[in-house]
């Protein structure tokens, strides 16, 4: 990946899903944002972010600091997933047999202490923040009012959007959304963990940018070394858990690989790999571990030079000006 300044006009933040290790997006965020002293809402034309990355997407736009989110998930994350204690982690493994692992209730409750009653169209910035339609069976996006069409979702509690997106099946229930009379949504992740595809589509489609002219970049959630090779012969019990992360990995790597292309190398990617079995979407315990890996991953100077260059640079985008108020 280039570190040579970008001539490219367009910038996008994409911001993938994966639970708790959001923590570490928010870190790397965080960092970036204290070493270069730029915000993000002023240096980006438009965010995606889906399922945990959703819900720092709404916080940035909403004027947060990528600092204020990282508290939001150091001292909401074990209220969110309550895990401590081996009692506490055999009552959540059987209930998650017969029902969603974790209340929704306790994620609203923590969403409404960041964003309290505020609107998803009071955001400072183009937002995309990708759900799924648990009744209609259908992909869904959330989008602000960067388009003449789009008015339907601005209205909508910023606490509602994000419970849309991060609604993950069997960890939490579909998430209820009253602005859609009689809608309920199911975790973004189901179809794009990784947003980037997404975000270029909407520039390009709604927003009539050129893809030579976008810069994209994308931030992870720690990814491990995946193979299939023990599952490729197996069944439905010898796949298991191996064919919900094939699809999750799969639709992940393709959304990374085709922004780069599209874009011709207009993509840069921050995420760290760690060993199997490490981290997973609920360990609520690992959250310092994330927050360092984060901050490390942040100013290694393959990392730091180029944000510094190409994105966080100084040079703020223009201001957002909705087609639609709330």
């Amino acid at each position: 990946m280039s570190s040579k300044k970008s001539t490219r006009s367009f910038r996008i933040l994409s911001l993938e899903g994966g639970g708790i290790m959001g923590a570490f997006s928010a870190s790397v965020l965080a960092t970036l944002e204290s070493v270069t002293n730029c915000r993000c809402v002023e240096h980006f034309d438009l965010i995606t972010g889906t399922s945990t990355g959703g819900i720092i997407a709404i916080g940035l736009g909403l004027g947060m600091s990528a600092q204020e989110i990282l508290e939001f998930y150091k001292n909401n994350g074990e209220q969110i997933f309550p895990n401590t204690g081996f009692t506490r982690k055999l009552f959540n493994s059987v209930r998650h047999l017969f029902q969603p692992k974790h209340s929704q209730d306790n994620l609203r409750q923590a969403l409404h202490g960041a964003f309290q009653d505020r609107k998803f169209g009071e955001s400072q910035c183009r937002l995309v923040i990708p759900t799924y339609d648990a009744i209609r069976g259908r992909i869904f996006l959330m989008k602000t009012a960067h388009h003449e069409r789009f008015r339907y979702d601005i209205n909508a509690k910023a606490v509602d959007v994000a419970l849309a997106t991060s609604a993950a099946p069997t960890y939490f229930s579909a998430a209820p959304f009253p602005t859609h009379q009689g809608a309920s949504y199911v975790d973004g992740g189901v179809w794009a963990n990784c947003p980037a595809l997404v975000g270029l589509v909407e520039a390009m489609h709604f927003l009539n940018v050129q893809p030579q002219e976008i810069d994209i970049l994308n931030i992870g959630t720690i990814s491990s070394p995946f193979s299939v090779s023990q599952n490729a012969q197996s069944g439905i019990f010898g796949w298991g858990k191996g064919l919900i992360n094939i699809f999750m990995n799969a639709q992940v790597e393709s959304s990374r690989a085709m922004s780069s292309l599209l874009t011709n190398d207009g993509f840069f990617n921050i995420n760290y790999s760690a060993e199997e079995g490490i981290f997973s979407l609920d360990d609520s315990s690992k959250i310092n571990y994330l927050i360092n890996l984060g901050r490390g991953k942040a100013v290694e100077n393959n990392i730091l030079e180029p944000v510094q260059q190409r994105f966080l640079n100084r040079q703020k985008v223009e201001p957002f000006s909705p087609l639609h108020s709330v």
